[in-house]
């Protein structure tokens, strides 16, 4: 083995570090974004699986409509959409605990388990109409409105 052969051996060694050295990291990167993706994507099945709402009450008379948050997680009122007739219609809920539904009620943005949603005179209700509450995590609910 003469010198040129341990030299092309070192050169070649060397660039052989270097591409690790820099080909390492990349893979490490990218692991760990994979591995945060899944965890987000368990984190979102969770809550789809404790979520569950009920609407009690959707009344033309008094231009009512009551959700109950069953589950057990907390939703956003701002990202609750709600459906009449398969048409989108804006709202500001009030939010009251289930237990006492003429307490006062609060403008929070966040909807706790065992607390129901009430939308008052923000939508005009027709007997007969479809209503749908979609939450935030893609649960819905339907029912038709009476008077």
């Amino acid at each position: 083995m003469g010198f040129s052969t341990s030299g092309a051996m070192a050169v070649i060694f060397v660039g052989l570090l270097v591409a690790v050295g820099i080909v390492y990291p990349v893979l490490e990167t990218a692991h760990d974004r994979r591995a945060d993706a899944i965890d987000d994507r368990d984190e979102r099945a969770l809550d789809v699986r404790n979520t569950a709402v009920n609407l009690s009450e959707a009344n033309a008379a008094a231009d009512r409509i009551v959700v109950e948050n069953t589950g057990t997680t907390t939703l956003s009122v701002e990202d609750t959409d709600l459906l009449v007739d398969g048409d989108y219609e804006s709202f500001e809920g009030t939010v009251y605990e289930a237990s006492d539904p003429e307490a006062e009620g609060g403008d929070r943005d966040l909807w706790q388990p065992g607390e129901d949603l009430v939308i008052e005179d923000d939508v005009a209700l027709e007997d007969g109409q479809r209503v749908k509450i979609v939450t935030e995590n893609g649960i819905s609910v339907a029912t038709e409105v009476e008077s």
